[in-house]
């Protein structure tokens, strides 16, 4: 839809299109916040593109995020048309705006004790630019990370490139990521750690403020999630003939621990490898690119909420217990955790890291330290992110213990994958004394 035009040429006349959360389906999309219109994007653009005189000629403004794909923040898409001082024909640029729940109180107060916002925001506009700098540097540059185009601190809200424009798109949460797709996601989480290790290296202390991830020292508010959660497995495993109350008495032992051991797998321990963590690596979290064969090019790596400082087992037990389809997570592990140390430590060297370079076996002792962490991502986080009912899948049902919220963790847990994969984790994690209260 480009601007109108007359006999004397283009008619300055601003046509916006808001979709507004009622008019797509408000049962499943986030709406647009309030504040982002054509003022505040016009202001914006004249400021990116350094033209005073730009004017916006068309603005599509639509949400982005359905219900169930993110829980922690909401993303709307924004097409602008726009023409340049003295320009007769427009101009197109495509922006993806993030913002928090600012009208949910609940929500944000939890999230605001994670201090998310802060978070992402420090990392567009300080840590990944760097970050991408150095990977370039590397003996194979790649893009990781989109494009920062502008960090609002007063709205709390980033605006990045849309990687839609590109063809990036989200991969199927449902069906999970098989070999290829697995090998590369862990190849640019390699390089992520890898030059993060550097970053700090180079820039001390940089990067060991970040220390709010979903388990920190600071704060316990997703408490009541994880604890209950638990629990509705404590409850499935009593009723399933394959598990029976071995297993069930085991897990409400688990409940009053998991906050606690969790935390422990975060905590960067000293004569470990430790880096800057993503936090919350599974498949809705990276945008891939694909070829006419539908085999994947490229992946990009979003949504940098729960960086912390931490060991590389959070990432890795976190995506392999979430991202990685069920024969691969079982039979390859091993294999998975060797490439991506093969990729980490070829970067760590071709930027000359100065720091410990775990071995193999090194790192591999160090990822077994850190599994209780595969136990909590395989009976809560594996839960929600394969969940297929978004009737209820939102925070507030997440997180309190009231009659909607009891129901939506128990539909979580009539997940016929969860279940499946669950008959056969917790028989392994039983065996590897990961289910035992210690202390």
């Amino acid at each position: 839809m480009g601007p109108p035009t007359g006999a004397s040429g283009p008619v300055h006349k601003l046509n916006i299109i808001m979709v507004e959360q009622g008019k797509e389906d408000a049962t499943e999309f986030h709406p647009a916040p309030e504040w982002l219109d054509e003022a505040y994007l016009e202001r914006l653009l004249r400021d990116l593109k350094s033209d005073p005189g730009l004017k916006i000629t068309d603005l599509l403004i639509k949400p982005a995020t359905a219900k169930g794909d993110n829980y922690a923040s909401v993303m709307t898409r924004v097409r602008i048309l726009y023409l340049k001082s003295g320009a007769k024909t427009p101009e197109t640029e495509y922006y993806i705006v993030k913002t928090t729940y600012e009208n949910d109180a609940f929500a944000a107060g939890i999230f605001s004790q994670y201090q998310v916002t802060t978070t992402e925001m420090r990392m567009y506009e300080k840590i990944l630019p760097q970050l991408s700098a150095l990977i370039e540097m590397t003996r194979q540059p790649e893009k990781i990370f989109a494009k920062t185009l502008h960090v609002d601190y007063e709205h709390e809200a980033i605006i990045f490139e849309d990687l839609a424009v590109t063809k990036h798109v989200l991969a199927d949460r449902l069906i999970g990521f098989d070999l290829e797709h697995t090998h590369l996601g862990l190849r640019k989480l390699a390089k992520m750690h890898a030059a993060a290790a550097v970053l700090n290296e180079r820039q001390p202390g940089l990067l060991t403020k970040f220390d709010h991830g979903i388990f920190n020292r600071h704060t316990q508010a997703f408490a009541p999630f994880f604890v209950n959660m638990v629990g509705v497995a404590a409850d499935f495993a009593s009723q399933c003939p394959e598990l029976g109350e071995r297993y069930a008495t085991k897990l409400k032992k688990l409940q009053e621990r998991v906050m606690e051991y969790s935390t422990r797998v975060y905590d960067p321990q000293p004569g470990d490898f430790n880096t800057l963590v993503h936090g919350d690596y599974w498949v809705n979290n990276v945008m891939l690119r694909y070829d006419e064969n539908k085999q994947p090019l490229d992946m990009v790596l979003i949504d940098f909420q729960f960086c912390s400082w931490s060991s590389p087992a959070v990432d890795l037990h976190y995506f392999i217990n979430t991202s990685v389809q069920t024969t691969i997570r079982y039979e390859q592990q091993d294999a998975l955790f060797q490439y991506y140390h093969t990729v980490l430590v070829e970067t760590l060297k071709d930027l000359n890291f100065g720091g410990y370079i775990p071995t193999l076996r090194q790192f591999v002792l160090q990822l077994e330290r850190g599994r209780f962490f595969a136990v909590t991502v395989a009976l809560v986080c594996q839960a929600i992110l394969t969940n297929d009912q978004n009737a209820d899948a939102d925070f507030n049902a997440l997180m309190k213990d009231d009659e909607r919220g009891r129901n939506f963790r128990k539909v979580l847990y009539t997940n016929k994958r969860l279940q499946d994969n669950l008959k056969r984790e917790l028989p392994r994690f039983e065996r590897s004394g990961l289910l035992d209260v210690l202390d």
